[in-house]
């Protein structure tokens, strides 16, 4: 016999990052009356989405077309399919990049958050370019909207500092609703439908141990609340899991800061040399492989250089002014300066940049490097970098509406998971990681599942509701 519910409600959302905050809008949005209890475990801690440089990448947008550019969601698709060497489920993907445009749009239209294309941010295995970012390059803008956007509707009861602590099920496995609250004060909720929005498991020890051996021991800049709960949660009713040893790098951290370089500063023309002072592998692969790489270096760090003009372009994202803010970006004007700055040789930095020099002017880089910018010309601009973990790619499993899947393939019923506590479409391994796929299952995946549910529970006016 079922113990008493304490609280009876349409929809329970669990967390409020990205995805779900997104989802909880468009349940609200839709004014079909459905009431919805978004828990939050600490908005203090923020989400990945927040503190990322928050691009969101379309396929078919208006941005793109006033461009001049020709792109769908085809070939949004194939793109990350090719970097993930077709390890994504295809229909999950294909049904994001459908989405993103519409997501785009709806952002700018209807959020009222200004995003627009960033054609300047070029990243490794995209086709075509469809970033769209907020003037700032910041993630925290787009958050902070849907928060506000989210806790306004009557109809959306937020309750921060109450963490998810379980699922609950009947006696035929359908999901009926959760157990939250502090540790000795939980409530039982009772709801027609679950969204697990908890995020990965970055910051689990335990799980990255089990998971990802040796990431445990990786710098992690990834926020403190995502411990992998939610799929803990999933996995104890017994739903499938996929890409569970797969993370997303950072190859661009600088250490002992808390702060990033904007990755655009390689694709624009910047090198990365080791404590020798010599470049050690070509520096146009994606920021997420990239952490591998840097931390194979002497101490696992590099010094990422770059020149005036580069500079200028990337001046104004959000990393590069709080990495000038914390002082750890330095300028110099002219080679030996650089030299004695990060105490490398000066003769062999010289030849290094002299090499680079060459190779751009020749187009035959000696590291092979296919994306070459202009020569690197005084003053220089470097910081000491390294390789950390941004936030884990494996999840729950999920069909292409959001749906939680057992291993049979059939959906757990009213259960759903985006964000990173799905199964992201990144594939296994860091290189399979497109540059913002991570926000594309975060947002793309919350207003997936927030319509799917409206259809469901409120078919009648969901027609209404939304435009595809």
């Amino acid at each position: 016999m079922q113990e008493p519910w304490d609280l009876e409600t349409d929809v329970v959302v669990v967390g409020a990052g990205a995805c779900g905050l997104m989802t909880t809008v468009i349940i609200a949005s839709a004014n079909t009356g459905l009431e919805v209890v978004l828990l939050e475990k600490n908005s203090r801690w923020g989400c990945n989405a927040e503190i990322a440089g928050g691009t969101i990448q379309g396929a078919g947008t208006r941005f793109q077309k006033q461009a001049g550019i020709d792109d769908s969601p085809e070939i949004m698709a194939a793109d990350i399919l090719r970097k993930n060497r077709g390890r994504s489920d295809p229909a999950v993907t294909r049904a994001l990049c459908e989405k993103s445009a519409e997501l785009v749009h709806w952002m700018v239209d209807d959020l009222g958050v200004p995003l627009a294309l960033a054609e300047e941010i070029r990243r490794v295995g995209h086709t075509r370019p469809r970033m769209h970012a907020h003037p700032t390059r910041s993630g925290a803008p787009i958050v902070g909207a849907l928060r506000e956007r989210a806790t306004s509707y009557s109809a959306v009861a937020y309750a921060d500092e109450t963490p998810g602590r379980a699922l609950i099920t009947d006696d035929d496995g359908s999901v009926i609703g959760v157990l939250a609250g502090p540790e000795g004060d939980t409530q039982r909720i009772r709801c027609k439908k679950v969204v697990l929005a908890t995020d990965g498991f970055g910051a689990s020890r335990d799980m990255l141990s089990r998971f990802i051996p040796g990431a445990e021991d990786m710098l992690y800049v990834g926020v403190a609340g995502n411990t992998g709960d939610g799929i803990r949660w999933g996995m104890e009713i017994g739903a499938a899991t996929e890409h569970m040893h797969g993370y997303q790098g950072h190859g661009f951290v600088v250490p002992g800061s808390g702060t990033r370089l904007n990755p655009g500063i390689v694709m624009s023309g910047g090198i990365v040399v080791n404590k020798h002072a010599r470049r050690f592998e070509r520096e146009d692969q994606g920021y997420s492989e990239w952490a591998a790489v840097v931390l194979a270096q002497p101490d696992g760090v590099g010094i990422t250089i770059w020149d005036e003009r580069i500079h200028a372009e990337f001046l104004h994202s959000h990393a590069m002014a709080q990495s000038l803010e914390a002082g750890v970006i330095r300028r110099a004007h002219d080679i030996e300066a650089l030299a004695r700055q990060f105490r490398l040789d000066a003769e062999t930095l010289g030849a290094t940049i002299a090499d680079y020099n060459r190779g751009i002017a020749e187009r035959r880089d000696s590291l092979g490097r296919t994306i070459l910018g202009l020569p690197l010309q005084p003053p220089f601009y470097g910081a000491f970098t390294t390789g950390a973990l941004a936030h884990t790619l494996g999840g729950l499993k999920i069909d292409a509406s959001g749906r939680v899947l057992r291993p049979d393939g059939s959906p757990v019923p009213n259960l759903y998971a985006g964000g990173g506590a799905a199964a992201g479409i990144s594939g296994d391994t860091p290189d399979g990681y497109l540059s913002a796929s991570g926000l594309l299952t975060a947002y793309g995946l919350g207003m997936i599942i927030g319509q799917h549910i409206v259809s469901t529970l409120a078919p009648s006016t969901a027609s209404n509701a939304f435009t595809s």
